[in-house]
């Protein structure tokens, strides 16, 4: 319960049943009914104020409840009053006929500018939502100011002719249907010709899935020429909005995808193997480029999705084996190796250290994964982990993965991590890192940066680790045992931690004093993330994306083809 009453919408739904038993059982107490309806409304208003059909639930409780209430209080001498919440009742029951009829030929954009006539703005789904969701706040207004008879029929009259405009908006869309069987927003399209973009991004995704994409952002600017990003799913449309200022089209259907984008366009990236990417990779006219969001050993990171790419850009040649390893032939000359650009701010070599100050590790469990076989986190030995680690008198970074908030258990293994974590920074005064300011407050380069060594699950942070080349433990939650080194290749530059972590403090002793591991860690260094040097990379990145659309620009080398380097370092270990 405490979880879902963590959602917005959640909330607002208890206030509007709140509403609804507050005009029904208060009779002659009509306040509480109308401040309930207030703050859903108001609250509705503010935070969707461009939402049609959102919140559904809340709006049609809230709207019955004040329709109730001026029911119960005056029955028909306010039959005006009546029959406007009659209409706005209705309305909201029916809000997604009203936003996919007002959507049919309208593209939701960002930072881009797009030309529109005065009647189309006023008809676009974001005006009239906003008009619809002050109609319901001045709806509650009204019914709770004194009745008069003239007041009643104004009101009246503005929600007929709010409606009346509705009305027209979406029949003029339904018209504009019948006339093209694949209507496309003609101002959205101008405003990408103007625009000529030489690439395009395409994002779709699963809820809090934008840190896929953001990853990448900085350095599709450091580009240099004009693109767009591409989301496919409402649901992320804000988060990305937020995070740049690179123009943003959400295209819902595959006919749009068809007609967007100018001739100017050469070529698509992607962050991930979403499903909708299929619906983008058909149009073969573009070179159509696959990034991922981290280099990892994980089975998405050699998946047979990525041969519908033309190309598959891989931070160094463990990128080209691990597919050929486990039997996805991808030609070589569609792999490009273009090193990690995240990376050019990592410190590499030993940390400067302050005189008398613990040393640091970063411990970065990963999520439980879509599905039980892909689970590799080690949040159910975390607290064991983190109470070694105390006990040694370190300075604990916990960063959680952003998709952990998504199972319950694993959740609650974190918070129960923060709290021990808590608990010592209080006891004992250590600057230890965990929650927002480990999370959200800084990047993964500032953790890497501050840490001495680190413990990391089978996940793309243990190889952007590696590239600074201090000392590296990683886990074995599920018992993997002696096919662990092959499975995974990088472990092989890590100290691994047992299940249930039985050998803590061995690996611990290995992390923070002796690290035997030193010479091989830098091999398998190179062999995972490239020879590029920081300063390099992104430039390196910036000519291999102007190489996919760009003729004069193609001096980006094709990739090694597979090679046999995993197993002579295996052997080695």
């Amino acid at each position: 319960m405490k979880r879902l009453l963590k959602s917005r919408s959640a909330r607002l739904n208890l206030l509007a049943v709140a509403a609804v038993i507050s005009a029904v059982a208060l009779t002659g107490m009509s306040w509480p009914t109308f401040l309930l309806a207030a703050v859903v409304f108001g609250t509705i208003a503010w935070r969707n104020r461009g939402g049609l059909a959102s919140m559904r639930i809340a709006r049609i409780l809230t709207s019955l409840a004040v329709l109730i209430e001026v029911w119960i209080a005056d029955g028909a001498d306010r039959a005006p009053m009546l029959a406007a919440g009659v209409l706005i009742t209705c309305y909201f029951a029916y809000a997604d006929i009203v936003a996919k009829a007002l959507n049919i030929a309208y593209l939701q954009t960002a930072h881009l500018e797009v030309h529109r006539s005065r009647r189309q703005r006023l008809a676009s789904p974001p005006t009239i939502a906003t008009l619809m969701n002050l109609l319901a706040v001045v709806y509650v207004l009204a019914a709770a100011a004194p009745a008069t008879a003239a007041s009643d029929a104004v009101f009246l009259a503005v929600v007929l002719a709010a409606f009346a405009w509705t009305a027209a908006a979406v029949a003029g869309n339904y018209l504009r249907r019948r006339r093209e069987p694949h209507p496309v927003d003609a101002s959205v399209m101008d405003a990408v010709e103007r625009l000529a973009p030489k690439f395009v991004v395409h994002f779709a995704g699963a809820h809090a899935s934008e840190y896929q994409l953001q990853m990448w952002l900085p350095y599709f600017e450091q580009v240099g020429d004009p693109y767009m990003i591409i989301v496919r799913d409402r649901y992320l449309f804000n988060g990305v909005a937020a995070r740049t200022e690179a123009p943003i089209v959400r295209v819902p259907a595959q006919s749009v995808l068809d007609k967007l984008l100018p001739e100017s366009v050469g070529s698509c990236f992607y962050v991930n193997h979403a499903v909708k990417n299929a619906q983008m990779v058909k149009l073969d006219k573009y070179v159509h480029v696959q990034l991922m969001h981290g280099d990892s050993d994980k089975p998405i990171s050699r998946s047979p999705v990525s041969q519908m790419y033309d190309r598959v850009f891989v931070a160094g040649q463990a990128g080209v084996d691990r597919y050929h390893r486990h039997g996805v032939d991808i030609p070589a000359y569609k792999f490009r190796r273009i090193g990690r650009p995240q990376l050019h701010e990592i410190q590499v070599g030993p940390r400067p250290g302050e005189p008398d100050a613990p040393p640091t590790v970063l411990y970065t469990p990963t999520w439980a994964g879509l599905t039980s076989d892909v689970d590799y986190s080690s949040l159910s030995e975390g607290r064991r982990i983190v109470e070694a680690l105390l006990r040694r008198g370190v300075r604990v970074i916990f960063r959680s993965h952003p998709y952990t908030a998504s199972n319950k258990a694993y959740m609650e293994l974190v918070e129960e991590i923060r709290g021990l974590i808590a608990a010592d920074a209080a006891a004992t005064g250590r600057d230890h890192w965990w929650g927002p300011r480990a999370e959200s407050q800084v990047t993964l380069t500032e953790c890497v940066n501050a840490a001495d060594a680190a413990i990391s699950d089978i996940s793309g942070t243990a190889s952007d680790w590696l590239y600074c080349g201090r000392p590296l433990a990683m886990t074995d939650p599920r018992g993997i045992g002696e096919a662990y080194l092959e499975e995974f290749p990088l472990a092989r530059a890590a100290y691994l931690l047992e299940p249930g972590a039985g050998n803590i403090e061995e690996v611990l002793d290995e992390l923070l004093v002796s690290d035997s591991l030193a010479p091989l860690r830098a091999e398998v260094r190179e062999y995972y993330l490239g020879d590029i040097a920081p300063e390099d990379l992104v430039d390196v990145f910036r000519r291999a994306v102007k190489a996919t659309y760009d003729p004069a620009d193609r001096d980006v080398p094709e990739a090694a083809p597979p090679s046999d380097a995993a197993s002579k370092l295996l052997d080695r270990r």
